[in-house]
């Protein structure tokens, strides 16, 4: 056991003795204290900068003022007779004009009521709150798939008037 005179056998094991019998525990140096706090500093301020500032965010445009309903139904009234004016010069066949004017009913009541009717369907517009624009787009549909373009076109543009109004 003198061949070692620093270690001590017990029976805990090998301690280590030093000047008063053992030596003190190690300490750490305080450097890596504030290492820790910084790294943990930065996590938490990224945490706060993707929380608060996720993305550049666009300019906010004004909100499009909607014409007074008046205004809109006129201004589709115009649109309405020049479809009418088109289709008596033959420049448009009866079914392009049953087209465009269901197309344009269509957009007439997006823009008035703010709601996306532009893609539905005939039986979707049946089951929404347009009836009125429902049946008219129905009227439309066999001049519109016709394997000829054939029909009058007095009636549509009268059912178009009468929903413009």
């Amino acid at each position: 056991m003198e061949r070692y005179p620093e270690y001590s056998l017990s029976w805990k094991g090998i301690i280590m003795v030093g000047d008063n019998g053992y030596y003190a525990p190690v300490s750490y140096s305080s450097a890596w204290l504030w290492i820790a706090c910084g790294i943990g500093a930065l996590v938490l301020l990224w945490y706060l900068v993707v929380w608060f500032f996720p993305r550049a965010r666009a300019p906010k445009q004004p909100r499009e003022s909607r014409p007074a309903p008046g205004e809109l139904s006129q201004r589709y009234r115009r649109l309405i007779d020049e479809i009418e004016a088109a289709h008596a010069a033959n420049e448009i066949t009866t079914r392009e004009a049953h087209l465009k004017l269901s197309i344009l009913v269509r957009l007439y009541v997006e823009e008035r009521s703010g709601t996306r009717v532009s893609a539905l369907t005939l039986a979707d517009l049946t089951e929404s709150k347009h009836a009125g624009l429902a049946d008219t787009v129905a009227a439309y549909y066999p001049f519109e798939f016709a394997p000829r373009s054939s029909g009058e076109l007095a009636p549509s543009v009268r059912r178009a008037r009468e929903l413009v109004m």
